[in-house]
Order: structure tokens, then sequence, then C-alpha cells
């Protein structure tokens, strides 16, 4: 009879993964905390600026964005006096149902002068543009401006750089939670374009 091989044959023929999934999974865990950690933390920089209070400007702008409030919140300020002029950024035209109210007298408010525009490009940066070159003509010198509150760092920023005037923002206060997370993604592009553009 032959001598028999001794040891595991299936521990001999194959490689020990167990220590290298381990350290895998443990690398996988940290990362993901701290992309966790990260997002969070800018969640709570993004929404931190609750806004300014309203003063009396020569116009309310509201910016494009989703149905979240602010066509009537821009609405509202122009109604309740802060400004005779309501500026609405609409690059969908007649697509855009509830800025196309705004533009054409559904739900203008009353006793003001509505301005709608297409910025080029549809970007902040060039609804920033848009606006200075519109506040240059009209020898404006304060606007308020309308957007939601995750957008308001950025487009504040991008918006005293265009004009050079005193901007106040005056964001919607509801936040649409769900949509949160490509809020803040959405954030991180705009910032990080703006950078390789020169805007701030």
């Amino acid at each position: 009879m032959t001598g028999e091989a001794t040891g595991n044959p299936a521990r001999m023929t194959h490689p020990r993964f167990g220590p290298r999934l381990r350290r895998a999974a443990l690398a996988a865990g940290a990362i993901g905390i701290t992309t966790a950690l990260a997002l969070t933390a800018w969640g709570v920089y993004l929404l931190q600026p609750r806004g300014e209070d309203p003063v009396r400007a020569d116009a309310v702008v509201m910016l494009a964005g989703a149905d979240d409030g602010r066509h009537a919140y821009a609405r509202d300020l122009v109604e309740a006096g802060y400004a005779d002029t309501l500026l609405v950024s609409n690059p969908g035209g007649d697509s855009e149902r509830r800025a196309r109210r705004l533009c054409t007298g559904a739900d203008r408010p009353d006793g003001a002068e509505v301005v709608c525009f297409a910025p080029e490009p549809r970007t902040t940066w060039g609804e920033a543009h848009a606006v200075a070159a519109i506040a240059r003509a009209r020898s404006w010198e304060r606007i308020l401006v309308v957007t939601n509150r995750p957008h308001t760092l950025r487009a504040g920023r991008w918006m005293r750089a265009a004009t050079g005037m005193e901007v106040r923002m005056t964001p919607i206060e509801r936040i649409d939670w769900p949509m949160l997370p490509v809020h803040l993604v959405w954030e991180i592009a705009g910032f990080a374009k703006g950078r390789v553009n020169g805007h701030w």
C-alpha cells in the first residue's frame, strides 16, 4: 500500500482568500462610510443658508427650475411690494407651464411688470449674465433672487460675480427631501464646472 498524502487536498490546491476578502470588505466599508459622511457634511453646508430677509429691491428674479413653489413665492414677493418687476428665467419657453403662466398673464402679479428671458447657455451662469445685462440696461442696484435652498450658495455666488450689484438670496423654504441626493450631486458638478470655467 502506497503512502497516503498528508494534509487537506482542498487547502493545498486553493489559495486562501479569507484574509484578502476581509481586507477588501473593510476597505470598501471605510470608503462607504467616508463617502456618506462627506455627502452629509456637503448637504448640511448647502442647506445652511436659509436665505436673507427680503427688502425693497429693483426686481425679483426667479431662476428656472422645478415646480417646487418658487413661482408662487416670486409672485408673492412682488405682490407684497418688494419690487415692481418680476424677472423670470424661462429657458423652456411654452414647454414650462408654470413659468409660461407667469409670463403670459394667468399668474402674473397684479400691478407689476413681468420680464421673461431665455438664458444662453441654459445654466445658472447663463442666467447670471442675462440678469446682469438687463440690470445694466435698467440701472438696477439690488435684486432678490428666488431658487431652492440647495442652489442658494452657488446661485448667489454666480449672480454677485456676474452683476456686481447687491444680490439678496431669498430661496423657498420647502425642501424636496427625496430629490436632495440629486441636488447634492448636481451642485458638486456645478461648482466643479464653475471652477474649470473660472466663474469663481
